[in-house]
């Protein structure tokens, strides 16, 4: 199993999995091995076996789903709203506020791992947010329960702007050194997995 920290790719691949019913080959576009379709049609032709590209087993299905390669099943993985179901999450959310729990590796590594372990799912989802970075560039925010995210710092016109950080100026692993623990301890569980 793969994971990785990238919002847009696991944005498409929330849509299109959601809505799919089969993988299918596509004919329209050569660029992409395969398309995902609610239905099949007759100019698709259903993947319903492993592929060349996987060996029966693999736990990067995910992955290669959202690259569009041929997968021998539709993947699967929970994210989100973990509190609304899983009463262990929701121990975390009432004793401690979001960015605690998102910046503290040991906090944010048990919380991306609960819906993995309990239901063995084909992704692991890291627990984060993607208002994460802000920070960074002098934008204050937190996630208050209830209500959601919460933008502190005053940004009405130009100039308040041009008072942020540059983002080229920014060291992010210096900023955010959780990010890459995190990443790190979640990409060895998956590999283990």
């Amino acid at each position: 199993m793969k994971i990785g920290y990238t919002y847009t790719l696991a944005s498409v691949a929330i849509v299109s999995i959601q809505q799919t019913c089969a993988f299918t080959r596509s004919t329209a576009n050569p660029a992409f091995q395969t398309k995902l379709h609610s239905a099949p049609t007759t100019e698709t032709s259903t993947v319903t076996s492993s592929t060349a590209n996987a060996n029966p087993g693999d736990r990067d299905i995910l992955i290669r789903a959202a690259r569009g390669e041929q997968v021998e099943r539709t993947p699967v993985w929970l994210m989100r709203q973990a509190g609304r179901y899983m009463a262990a999450f929701r121990e975390y959310s009432t004793k401690y506020p979001f960015r605690q729990r998102s910046e503290t590796p040991a906090m944010a590594i048990e919380l991306s791992l609960q819906c993995h372990r309990a239901y063995k799912m084909d992704g692991i989802i890291m627990f984060s947010d993607i208002l994460t970075p802000l920070p960074t560039l002098g934008i204050e925010f937190d996630v208050i329960r209830g209500t959601g995210p919460l933008i502190s710092t005053e940004i009405s016109c130009l100039a308040d702007v041009e008072k942020l950080n540059k983002v080229e100026d920014v060291d992010f692993d210096e900023t955010l050194p959780f990010i890459r623990e995190i990443l790190g301890t979640l990409s060895k569980e998956a590999e283990a997995a």
